[in-house]
């Protein structure tokens, strides 16, 4: 048994207008401005990134904006900053593609989120040096942040190999994004 509620206009308990529609399917909201998932960005790379160093921490080269709200991520340095007046609870994520030179075996991939310089670490996503991947592979790393203005975040990636050779990161399914959380209680 499907069930209708129909109305024209959401309002509070002060009789504040939040939604309303026209009727025919479009909507207005009265919602502050700060009721939004932004500042938001993602970031993809214009090329791969390629002969990086076996077992060295290095930063993803995300200098293509997909998207940015609010003009806060930077494609010279590869990172967001959050803005004046947008602290808050931020949901952060990259998926950094990666594989080694010459296909030696990877013995351990991992993939980073810094916070203002440093590994926060929550984010990393590491392989299990057991499973000896041939070629390499994508990893995910994501984690809530709370942020504060002037904070900065920023992608890493690093391979092990089994030989010393050098690894690729590349472009066609890398990503470095994230967003601003709404309606959220959170305590550190």
């Amino acid at each position: 048994m499907a069930s209708t509620i129909q109305v024209d206009t959401i309002k509070d308990i002060g009789g504040n207008t939040i939604i309303s529609s026209n009727g025919s399917g479009t909507f207005t909201s009265n919602l502050p401005a700060s009721v939004s998932n932004t500042p938001r960005f993602l970031a993809t790379m214009s090329g791969n990134q390629t002969g990086l160093s076996d077992a060295v921490i290095t930063k993803g080269s995300f200098n293509t904006e997909v998207f940015d709200s609010d003009s806060a991520y930077d494609t010279v340095n590869y990172k967001f900053t959050v803005p004046a007046g947008k602290a808050g609870v931020y949901y952060i994520y990259t998926k950094i593609d990666s594989s080694s030179d010459v296909g030696s075996t990877v013995r351990v991939m991992r993939t980073y989120i810094y916070l203002n310089g440093s590994e926060y670490s929550p984010s990393v996503a590491e392989s299990d040096p057991r499973d000896n991947y041939t070629l390499g592979g994508a990893f995910m790393a994501g984690t809530l942040m709370n942020l504060s203005v002037a904070d900065y975040v920023e992608a890493y990636a690093r391979i092990d190999t089994q030989g010393g050779n050098t690894w690729n990161i590349s472009s066609a399914f890398s990503v470095f994004g994230g967003f601003k959380l709404i309606w959220i209680i959170y305590q550190l």
